[in-house]
């Protein structure tokens, strides 16, 4: 999709268009549930939290007012929906409470919208092994070195988007990805070095 027409699409949604609305819901969801996921380090409540946003963006699409990208609000409104629920889950924990279900949420659009087809078996594995393998580097990393990671070599976005994401100056965010890169290029050298020694002893 060319940029006039995502801006006319993002003008339909703003205006209460249903059609713009699943669109939009279609083409960010798995992206969507991927960066949540990455925060909270569980698929189904990634899941949860990203059909809270899409039903926040449901309920208040005149909110979006075409600042930044719409990829760029989204996820901004992940992350701090990830955020939240990390302090409350932390505050239950240390309340001794169980953080299991929660409860039902208001004002959530029809689940049909929510839900695009699952990917099939082969093209399953190939995203879980994929992931499985940046998030095993990314693991080893402290937080906004992860975000910065994630957003920029996972999600694609651009050093800026990825900065307004995280709630940083352009230049803040520079310097951060830069010693993530080079944390994890160390990472990854002191990995190799394991293999060759572990191979020579073999």
């Amino acid at each position: 999709m060319n940029r006039t027409s995502e801006e006319e699409e993002l003008r339909h949604f703003v205006n209460g268009s249903r059609t713009a609305f699943e669109a939009l819901v279609l083409r960010y969801r798995q992206p969507a549930v991927g960066f949540a996921r990455h925060y909270v380090h569980d698929y189904h409540m990634a899941e949860d939290l990203v059909q809270d946003a899409f039903a926040y963006l449901y309920v208040y699409p005149e909110k979006y007012d075409f600042r930044s990208s719409f990829k760029t609000y989204l996820f901004t409104l992940i992350r701090h929906k990830c955020i939240d629920y990390l302090r409350k889950r932390e505050r239950r924990k240390e309340d001794g409470t169980s953080s299991g279900d929660r409860n039902p949420r208001e004002a959530e659009p029809e689940e049909s919208i929510l839900c695009d087809p699952k990917p099939g078996p082969e093209e399953h594995l190939l995203l879980q092994e994929s992931w499985l393998g940046w998030e095993r580097r990314l693991g080893e990393l402290k937080g906004e070195y992860r975000s910065a990671l994630y957003l920029v070599d996972v999600e694609g976005m651009h050093p800026r988007e990825a900065a307004a994401v995280l709630g940083k100056t352009s230049a803040g965010f520079r310097v951060t990805l830069h010693r993530a890169r080079k944390k994890l290029r160390e990472s990854v050298e002191k990995e190799e070095d394991h293999e060759r020694v572990y191979e020579q002893r073999a």
